[in-house]
């Protein structure tokens, strides 16, 4: 009987310790697991933040399929917080002026929203035949979130719902539309149906109430010749900044953190100056040393030069920023260390008719107070704010000298800040704002996000900026395939003086 008890005793003190122990590996096989599962969880997110932060697209956004927009294609709602405030009492609304259509004058008007599909006016038989890639097999099997994250994870790209379905070919292969070296020919007829409709449609539109008379939109007029073209830019353009004498800014408090003279009466004059673009075309192009042999360089909104030396240079004279950089918590501009090199010039869009009151009170992004909380921050280094009156004198060159209407806003940055340094320099090379030989849909060489509206523009009339600039560039043309450079002469070596019949030259 005792053997037996023992025997029975055994087996349940034996039992229970295997259960326990079965227990405690069980829940180490589940932890380990769990683990496992969060770490793979974290790796996908931390490869998703990496890829979507550098377009400045949120997460959730590449997951669930929010398209991601750039400058050139203006967000339909507001993603990035838009600081607010700080905006006197309106005394005139240039939003309800004539022609004028009234909105929120924090947020752009939004452009036309398509999904990407074939040109109506292409047969499929015409198009060339395509390898289908793993999104393209997996979207019709998966749904929609799924097939988002894939693309994004594994593609490393974002792309515009004005980019071509056929991809980078559609544009800006070697039977793209664009051809090797930019057309001045260029109109919204060659453009794809989708950006053509875009286009139409912001030249119908009149969010600024321009009005003006004059030949341009006429086919039957005669171009201009390059140094016509240029002497109209010297006479008809005036390059001026606000300063602190300037009506409503003079009564204001805060009127002594304006300059007290032009940024032209400032700054140079220089000798060689470069316009640096943010082009895709930009990247591994390998003109960094070149740029920066210049004496002035000029860039752009957020673009930067730390791990971009060897195709941007390093330098940096002035800064030219709009006013949505200004505004946005995503740039950080009170507080990154990027725009504390050089001069800086900021620009907001103003109604085309309105005085400096009426554009004070109601600007496009609260450019004002920005500008007064970074002056507080930095108040040794010169800061100009562009006369709005600029931009639609520029505006105005643009649509003379174009056979069809252009966009009723107003010209990019990468136009104002090339007139600008003509203003200040004797001769000036702007980079890849004619695309070169390495011409892609890359919207910025800092950044993965791809559409065709960054080089042929939507918002801004920049397919028309463009053949201005081609009409006037005095390089030739090799230099624009292999450099994606142009050069113009500065606006004091231009002799504009003519006889009658005369030709000005140089």
């Amino acid at each position: 009987k005792d053997a037996v008890m023992f025997s029975v005793l055994f087996s349940i003190i034996s039992g229970a310790t295997m259960d326990r122990v079965s227990l405690i590996w069980r829940l180490r096989r589940r932890a380990r697991r769990g683990a496992l599962c969060m770490a793979l969880f974290c790796i996908s997110m931390a490869l998703l933040y990496a890829l979507c932060a550098e377009n400045s697209v949120p997460v959730t956004d590449a997951i669930f399929g929010v398209r991601a927009r750039t400058r050139a294609q203006p967000r339909a709602h507001s993603v990035i917080k838009v600081l607010r405030g700080g905006a006197k009492p309106m005394h005139m609304d240039p939003q309800k002026l004539p022609g004028v259509i009234p909105g929120d004058p924090h947020r752009p008007i939004p452009v036309l929203s398509v999904v990407n599909q074939t040109e109506s006016g292409d047969s499929p038989s015409k198009r060339k035949p395509r390898e289908q890639t793993l999104s393209g097999i997996f979207s019709r099997l998966l749904p929609r979130p799924v097939t988002r994250a894939l693309e994004t994870l594994f593609g490393g790209r974002r792309r515009g719902e004005l980019s071509g379905r056929g991809g980078d070919a559609e544009f800006f292969g070697p039977q793209g539309i664009l051809g090797e070296v930019w057309d001045d020919e260029m109109s919204s007829s060659m453009l794809g149906s989708r950006l053509r409709k875009v286009v139409q449609n912001y030249q119908a539109m009149n969010k600024y109430g321009v009005q003006f008379s004059g030949p341009g939109g006429a086919s039957s007029r005669p171009k201009l010749s390059g140094p016509k073209l240029l002497c109209q830019l010297k006479d008809k353009v005036e390059v001026s900044t606000l300063t602190s004498d300037l009506q409503p800014f003079s009564s204001l408090p805060w009127a002594d953190q304006l300059p007290t003279k032009q940024l032209t009466s400032d700054l140079g004059p220089y000798k060689s100056c470069a316009v640096v673009s943010s082009a895709g075309s930009l990247r591994y192009s390998g003109l960094g040393k070149e740029i920066d042999c210049h004496d002035a360089v000029l860039r752009f909104n957020a673009a930067p030069t730390s791990g971009y030396e060897k195709d941007v240079g390093s330098k940096t004279t002035i800064r030219l920023i709009n006013s949505q950089v200004m505004a946005s918590d995503d740039h950080r501009f009170l507080s990154s260390s990027l725009y504390s090199a050089g001069a800086l010039a900021a620009w907001d869009p103003a109604p085309f008719s309105a005085d400096l009151t009426q554009w004070y009170n109601r600007t496009d992004y609260p450019i004002f107070t920005q500008y007064q909380r970074y002056r507080r921050l930095h108040p040794m280094q010169p800061f100009y704010i562009l006369h709005p009156r600029f931009e639609w004198q520029v505006w105005q060159r643009i649509q003379d000298n174009m056979a069809e209407p252009i966009q009723k806003n107003p010209p990019s940055s990468g136009l104002l800040g090339t007139v600008l340094m003509m203003s200040l320099c004797e001769v000036v090379h702007v980079y890849e704002f004619l695309p070169s030989r390495r011409k892609t849909e890359l919207c910025h060489y800092y950044q993965r996000f791809f559409d065709a509206a960054c080089t042929l523009g939507a918002y801004h009339p920049l397919l028309y900026e463009k053949n201005l600039v081609k009409r006037m560039n005095q390089g030739s043309n090799r230099d624009i395939l292999t450099h994606g450079r142009v050069t113009l002469p500065g606006f004091s070596k231009l002799n504009c003086t003519q006889a009658a019949g005369g030709v000005p030259g140089r």
